[in-house]
């Protein structure tokens, strides 16, 4: 079951630092919002229309609920399986399908060459280099020889942009990419502190917020906001074991979830308004987990391994990557209410490999649906497979 999720207020989605009256002026926020976000606002939203006469608390003593959703212990057969900023046409109707946006893979480069010219990185045996790698990793070099500054490429790919960056050697049309500044604009906000007692401002408590603000401006072709599929597994899976994803169909999880065609639900710090609606998939439907062969793997979300870039142990199929192409670790944490009280814990941060990293291996093979030893129901992890030609 996909639905889109369409902001109507500035949102705040708020980073791992600190925020401390008294002690910090600035509030940072993040786009886009982190699996535990998102997860977090769907499962409250299921839950608050389970049974309109409930609270949340009493809804989340429904056992039928819980074994979908699950509670402040376990996830239930609830399972997030794919999870991006998207887009619609204006003059498209409601309910008809969404196209996802991906993160900028980080093998795709530019150089200035008269006009700018898109490039691949690729690995490679390091000639006349001395490294500290490991014997059977190599370091990532342009497909074509340069003499001009490499930079990076900016900005999200359309499911189109994606094949065509994961699976051919063409360049990427510019109508597949999208721009930041065509989804969002920052808005700064300032606040203030005030004193409890008296009701009146706080000395010295004067902050800035960072907001995001989905772009809707009038005469836009597209609205922009979230796109996520929600499944529901055939049995709730045993802890630590998830070898094997089988779903029920979308139609079912609909109606056992009991979510309506469309709605509101609360996103983000302060609790900022949204309006959601359940949709038809995409025509391109770009999931290259239908076959699941490739030497190349993509992360389209943040993945929380367990010895920095690598897992735990990897996957069956999978050795050891010949190289990565990846920015510094995203943290990731979160805070978890206490039932019953306005009180809490702060949730581990997690120091992840970011989205949009990019990891090669020698030979093509079976690849799994996603790469994370923490999250993999609620959305961490998700890769797509593609290949390089060595």
């Amino acid at each position: 079951m996909r639905i889109f999720i369409q902001p109507t207020e500035a949102l705040l989605f708020r980073t791992g630092h600190p925020f401390n009256a008294g002690e910090n002026t600035y509030a940072e926020t993040l786009f886009p919002p982190t699996p535990e976000t998102l997860q977090g606002a769907i499962r409250a939203t299921i839950a608050a229309h389970w049974d309109a006469e409930k609270s949340l608390a009493e809804a989340f003593q429904q056992e039928e609920l819980v074994e979908f959703i699950g509670n402040q212990e376990h996830y239930g057969r609830f399972c997030i399986t794919s999870c991006t900023p998207g887009r619609r046409r204006v003059e498209a109707g409601a309910g008809t399908p969404v196209e996802r946006l991906f993160p900028m893979p980080a093998h795709l480069w530019h150089a200035e060459e008269g006009e700018r010219r898109q490039l691949r990185l690729k690995p490679a045996p390091a000639a006349h280099v001395t490294t500290n790698l490991p014997d059977d990793m190599h370091l990532l070099y342009p497909e074509h020889p340069t003499a001009s500054k490499l930079e990076a490429m900016q900005g999200w790919l359309t499911e189109t942009g994606l094949q065509t960056a994961l699976h051919a050697q063409d360049e990427i049309a510019a109508k597949d990419i999208v721009e930041s500044n065509e989804l969002y604009v920052n808005e700064m906000r300032i606040g203030i502190g005030i004193d409890g007692t008296t009701k009146t401002t706080a000395e010295g408590m004067l902050f800035q917020t960072h907001m995001i603000r989905m772009n809707a401006n009038p005469g836009a072709r597209f609205v922009y906001g979230f796109v996520v599929d929600i499944r529901l597994l055939t049995a709730t899976p045993i802890s630590g074991i998830h070898s094997t994803r089988q779903f029920i169909a979308d139609e079912q999880t609909q109606h056992l979830l009991r979510l309506p065609a469309s709605g509101w639900l609360l996103l983000g710090g302060e609790r900022r308004a949204a309006y959601f609606e359940v949709v038809a998939p995409s025509s391109v439907m770009y999931d290259s987990r239908q076959t699941g062969i490739g030497n190349l793997l993509y992360f389209a979300t943040p993945a929380a391994l367990a010895r920095g870039w690598q897992p735990a142990a990897w996957p069956t199929p999978l050795s050891r990557p010949v190289a990565i192409a990846t920015e510094r670790y995203q943290p990731i944490g979160g805070w978890q209410l206490t039932p019953g009280s306005s009180g809490g814990r702060s949730k581990i941060t997690r120091r992840c490999v970011p989205a949009g990293s990019v990891y090669f291996f020698r030979s093509p093979s079976q690849m799994p649906p996603f790469l994370t030893d923490y999250g993999w129901q609620i959305g961490y992890g998700i890769v797509h497979t593609g290949e390089y030609r060595p």
